[in-house]
Protein backbone atom coordinates (compact mmCIF):
# COMPACT_ATOMS: atom_id res chain seq x y z
CA UNK A 1 0.00 0.00 0.00
CA UNK A 2 1.30 3.45 -0.87
CA UNK A 3 2.38 5.37 2.19
CA UNK A 4 1.09 8.93 2.35
CA UNK A 5 1.44 11.97 4.55
CA UNK A 6 -0.54 15.19 4.59
CA UNK A 7 0.55 18.81 4.62
CA UNK A 8 -2.07 21.40 5.49
CA UNK A 9 -0.91 23.85 2.86
CA UNK A 10 -0.14 21.84 -0.24
CA UNK A 11 -2.05 18.58 0.08
CA UNK A 12 -1.25 14.92 -0.39
CA UNK A 13 2.30 13.63 -0.74
CA UNK A 14 3.23 10.07 -1.58
CA UNK A 15 6.29 7.92 -2.06
CA UNK A 16 8.56 9.06 -4.87
CA UNK A 17 7.76 6.40 -7.44
CA UNK A 18 6.42 3.13 -6.04
CA UNK A 19 7.43 0.10 -8.09
CA UNK A 20 4.62 -1.37 -10.15
CA UNK A 21 2.24 1.48 -9.29
CA UNK A 22 -0.69 1.20 -11.76
CA UNK A 23 -2.30 4.49 -10.75
CA UNK A 24 -2.30 7.76 -12.66
CA UNK A 25 -0.05 9.91 -10.50
CA UNK A 26 -0.96 13.61 -10.70
CA UNK A 27 1.02 16.72 -9.80
CA UNK A 28 -1.04 19.92 -9.50
CA UNK A 29 0.72 23.25 -10.15
CA UNK A 30 -1.36 26.34 -9.33
CA UNK A 31 -0.58 29.52 -7.40
CA UNK A 32 -4.16 29.61 -6.07
CA UNK A 33 -4.44 27.46 -2.94
CA UNK A 34 -8.22 27.13 -3.27
CA UNK A 35 -7.89 25.95 -6.88
CA UNK A 36 -5.28 23.38 -5.85
CA UNK A 37 -7.55 22.05 -3.13
CA UNK A 38 -10.61 21.89 -5.42
CA UNK A 39 -8.72 19.93 -8.10
CA UNK A 40 -7.25 17.63 -5.47
CA UNK A 41 -10.69 16.96 -3.99
CA UNK A 42 -12.11 16.25 -7.44
CA UNK A 43 -9.36 13.77 -8.25
CA UNK A 44 -8.78 11.97 -4.97
CA UNK A 45 -12.21 10.29 -5.11
CA UNK A 46 -11.58 8.84 -8.57
CA UNK A 47 -10.51 5.24 -8.90
CA UNK A 48 -7.06 4.84 -10.42
CA UNK A 49 -5.98 8.44 -9.79
CA UNK A 50 -3.83 9.73 -6.95
CA UNK A 51 -2.64 13.30 -6.33
CA UNK A 52 0.95 12.96 -5.21
CA UNK A 53 1.76 16.60 -4.46
CA UNK A 54 1.14 20.22 -5.47
CA UNK A 55 3.30 23.18 -6.50
CA UNK A 56 2.74 26.91 -6.10
CA UNK A 57 5.07 28.19 -8.83
CA UNK A 58 7.19 27.10 -11.76
CA UNK A 59 10.30 26.41 -9.71
CA UNK A 60 8.44 24.05 -7.40
CA UNK A 61 6.69 22.40 -10.33
CA UNK A 62 10.03 21.62 -11.98
CA UNK A 63 11.63 20.31 -8.79
CA UNK A 64 8.65 18.17 -7.81
CA UNK A 65 8.15 16.79 -11.31
CA UNK A 66 11.81 15.73 -11.44
CA UNK A 67 11.60 14.09 -8.02
CA UNK A 68 8.16 12.42 -8.12
CA UNK A 69 8.03 11.58 -11.85
CA UNK A 70 4.22 12.00 -12.07
CA UNK A 71 2.13 10.59 -14.89
CA UNK A 72 0.20 13.82 -15.44
CA UNK A 73 0.94 17.44 -14.56
CA UNK A 74 -2.05 19.79 -14.27
CA UNK A 75 -0.62 23.29 -14.58
CA UNK A 76 -2.39 26.63 -14.42
CA UNK A 77 -1.76 28.78 -17.49
CA UNK A 78 -0.84 31.77 -15.30
CA UNK A 79 1.54 29.85 -13.04
CA UNK A 80 4.18 32.31 -11.81
CA UNK A 81 6.69 33.52 -12.58
CA UNK A 82 6.53 33.04 -16.38
CA UNK A 83 3.39 31.03 -17.17
CA UNK A 84 2.70 27.42 -18.13
CA UNK A 85 4.49 27.40 -21.50
CA UNK A 86 7.83 28.24 -19.90
CA UNK A 87 7.33 25.56 -17.24
CA UNK A 88 6.55 23.01 -19.95
CA UNK A 89 9.72 23.84 -21.89
CA UNK A 90 11.81 23.27 -18.77
CA UNK A 91 10.09 20.09 -17.56
CA UNK A 92 9.77 18.04 -20.76
CA UNK A 93 13.52 17.70 -21.44
CA UNK A 94 14.09 16.24 -17.95
CA UNK A 95 10.79 14.35 -17.50
CA UNK A 96 10.01 13.37 -21.12
CA UNK A 97 7.28 10.83 -20.32
CA UNK A 98 5.11 13.24 -18.33
CA UNK A 99 1.76 14.24 -19.85
CA UNK A 100 1.09 17.94 -19.27
CA UNK A 101 -2.41 19.43 -19.34
CA UNK A 102 -3.02 23.13 -18.77
CA UNK A 103 -5.98 24.52 -16.84
CA UNK A 104 -7.52 27.98 -16.64
CA UNK A 105 -10.55 29.67 -15.16
CA UNK A 106 -11.61 31.63 -18.26
CA UNK A 107 -11.87 31.02 -21.98
CA UNK A 108 -10.06 34.27 -22.85
CA UNK A 109 -6.76 32.49 -22.17
CA UNK A 110 -7.02 30.31 -25.28
CA UNK A 111 -3.99 31.95 -26.92
CA UNK A 112 -1.90 31.07 -23.88
CA UNK A 113 -3.30 27.53 -24.04
CA UNK A 114 -2.29 27.25 -27.70
CA UNK A 115 1.21 28.46 -26.82
CA UNK A 116 1.39 25.73 -24.18
CA UNK A 117 0.27 23.11 -26.70
CA UNK A 118 3.05 24.22 -29.01
CA UNK A 119 5.48 23.96 -26.09
CA UNK A 120 4.47 20.34 -25.50
CA UNK A 121 1.23 20.17 -23.52
CA UNK A 122 -1.21 17.44 -24.55
CA UNK A 123 -4.38 19.32 -23.74
CA UNK A 124 -6.28 22.03 -21.93
CA UNK A 125 -9.13 21.86 -19.40
CA UNK A 126 -11.35 24.66 -18.10
CA UNK A 127 -11.46 24.88 -14.31
CA UNK A 128 -15.26 24.88 -14.28
CA UNK A 129 -15.32 21.32 -15.63
CA UNK A 130 -17.45 18.85 -13.70
CA UNK A 131 -15.33 17.09 -11.01
CA UNK A 132 -16.14 13.65 -12.38
CA UNK A 133 -15.24 14.83 -15.87
CA UNK A 134 -11.90 16.17 -14.63
CA UNK A 135 -10.81 12.75 -13.41
CA UNK A 136 -11.92 11.13 -16.67
CA UNK A 137 -9.97 13.62 -18.77
CA UNK A 138 -6.85 13.17 -16.64
CA UNK A 139 -7.02 9.41 -17.18
CA UNK A 140 -7.49 9.91 -20.93
CA UNK A 141 -4.46 12.21 -21.04
CA UNK A 142 -2.43 9.59 -19.18
CA UNK A 143 -3.55 7.04 -21.79
CA UNK A 144 -2.13 9.14 -24.59
CA UNK A 145 -5.16 11.07 -25.82
CA UNK A 146 -5.24 14.77 -26.64
CA UNK A 147 -7.68 16.79 -24.53
CA UNK A 148 -8.81 19.89 -26.40
CA UNK A 149 -11.98 22.00 -25.96
CA UNK A 150 -14.10 22.24 -29.09
CA UNK A 151 -13.63 25.99 -29.33
CA UNK A 152 -9.88 25.46 -29.79
CA UNK A 153 -10.05 23.03 -32.71
CA UNK A 154 -10.24 25.74 -35.37
CA UNK A 155 -7.31 27.75 -33.92
CA UNK A 156 -5.33 24.51 -33.88
CA UNK A 157 -6.11 23.95 -37.56
CA UNK A 158 -4.95 27.49 -38.28
CA UNK A 159 -1.68 26.77 -36.49
CA UNK A 160 -1.29 23.61 -38.53
CA UNK A 161 -1.53 25.66 -41.72
CA UNK A 162 1.48 27.66 -40.54
CA UNK A 163 3.73 24.58 -40.63
CA UNK A 164 6.24 25.00 -43.48
CA UNK A 165 5.68 22.92 -46.61
CA UNK A 166 9.34 21.96 -46.78
CA UNK A 167 9.04 19.01 -44.42
CA UNK A 168 8.96 17.77 -40.86
CA UNK A 169 11.18 18.72 -37.96
CA UNK A 170 13.56 15.77 -37.46
CA UNK A 171 13.25 14.26 -34.00
CA UNK A 172 17.02 14.08 -33.59
CA UNK A 173 17.56 17.73 -34.43
CA UNK A 174 18.70 20.24 -31.83
CA UNK A 175 16.89 23.04 -33.66
CA UNK A 176 13.70 24.41 -32.17
CA UNK A 177 10.46 24.66 -34.14
CA UNK A 178 11.05 28.40 -34.60
CA UNK A 179 14.57 27.75 -35.90
CA UNK A 180 13.20 25.25 -38.41
CA UNK A 181 10.74 27.88 -39.59
CA UNK A 182 13.65 30.23 -40.17
CA UNK A 183 15.63 27.55 -42.02
CA UNK A 184 12.65 27.03 -44.34
CA UNK A 185 12.51 30.75 -45.09
CA UNK A 186 16.27 30.86 -45.64
CA UNK A 187 15.82 28.04 -48.16
CA UNK A 188 13.36 30.30 -50.00
CA UNK A 189 16.05 32.99 -50.17
CA UNK A 190 14.28 35.30 -47.73
CA UNK A 191 16.28 38.14 -46.23
CA UNK A 192 16.47 38.89 -42.51
CA UNK A 193 13.95 41.71 -42.91
CA UNK A 194 11.58 39.50 -44.88
CA UNK A 195 11.77 36.72 -42.29
CA UNK A 196 11.15 39.22 -39.51
CA UNK A 197 8.05 40.49 -41.31
CA UNK A 198 6.75 36.97 -42.03
CA UNK A 199 7.19 35.78 -38.44
CA UNK A 200 6.22 39.10 -36.84
CA UNK A 201 9.56 39.36 -35.05
CA UNK A 202 12.28 41.98 -34.93
CA UNK A 203 15.31 41.73 -37.27
CA UNK A 204 17.51 41.55 -34.16
CA UNK A 205 15.62 38.47 -32.98
CA UNK A 206 15.99 36.88 -36.41
CA UNK A 207 19.75 37.52 -36.37
CA UNK A 208 19.92 35.81 -32.98
CA UNK A 209 17.95 32.80 -34.24
CA UNK A 210 20.11 32.51 -37.36
CA UNK A 211 23.30 32.58 -35.29
CA UNK A 212 21.84 29.85 -33.08
CA UNK A 213 21.04 27.75 -36.17
CA UNK A 214 24.58 28.14 -37.51
CA UNK A 215 26.07 27.20 -34.16
CA UNK A 216 23.85 24.14 -33.65
CA UNK A 217 24.44 22.87 -37.18
CA UNK A 218 28.16 23.56 -37.03
CA UNK A 219 28.21 25.68 -40.20
CA UNK A 220 29.33 29.19 -41.07
CA UNK A 221 26.85 30.44 -43.66
CA UNK A 222 23.12 30.51 -44.28
CA UNK A 223 23.54 28.45 -47.46
CA UNK A 224 25.43 25.79 -45.52
CA UNK A 225 22.68 25.82 -42.86
CA UNK A 226 20.03 25.06 -45.48
CA UNK A 227 22.14 22.23 -46.87
CA UNK A 228 22.77 20.80 -43.40
CA UNK A 229 19.04 20.89 -42.63
CA UNK A 230 18.29 18.95 -45.81
CA UNK A 231 20.86 16.34 -44.81
CA UNK A 232 19.25 15.96 -41.40
CA UNK A 233 15.86 15.29 -42.98
CA UNK A 234 17.37 12.86 -45.46
CA UNK A 235 19.23 10.94 -42.74
CA UNK A 236 16.10 10.60 -40.61
CA UNK A 237 14.02 9.54 -43.62
CA UNK A 238 16.47 6.71 -44.25
CA UNK A 239 15.95 5.24 -40.77
CA UNK A 240 12.19 5.71 -40.66
CA UNK A 241 10.37 2.38 -40.77
CA UNK A 242 7.08 2.00 -42.65
CA UNK A 243 4.10 2.05 -40.31
CA UNK A 244 2.59 -1.05 -41.92
CA UNK A 245 3.75 -4.23 -43.60
CA UNK A 246 2.79 -4.85 -47.24
CA UNK A 247 -0.84 -5.88 -47.41
CA UNK A 248 -1.69 -4.54 -43.97
CA UNK A 249 -4.22 -1.80 -43.45
CA UNK A 250 -2.72 1.49 -42.26
CA UNK A 251 -3.22 2.40 -38.62
CA UNK A 252 -6.00 4.84 -37.91
CA UNK A 253 -5.04 8.08 -36.25
CA UNK A 254 -7.03 8.92 -33.16
CA UNK A 255 -8.90 12.21 -33.49
CA UNK A 256 -8.54 14.94 -30.91
CA UNK A 257 -10.94 14.35 -28.05
CA UNK A 258 -13.07 17.39 -27.39
CA UNK A 259 -14.12 18.34 -23.88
Amino acid sequence: MIARTITAERGVFEDRHPAGDPQVRVLIADHDGLARRMMQNALQEAAGVVVITAARDGREALELACYYQPTVLLVDLALPPAGAAEVIRKILPVVPKIRIVTVSATADTDQAALASLRAGAVGHIDKDVDPDQLARLVILAADGEAIVPRRMTMPLLELLREVPDGGWRPLRSALTTREWQIVELLAEGASTECIAERLVLSPTTIYSHVNSVLRKLGVHSRRDAVAAAKRLRHQEALVKKPSTEPGEAPQRIKPLRAT
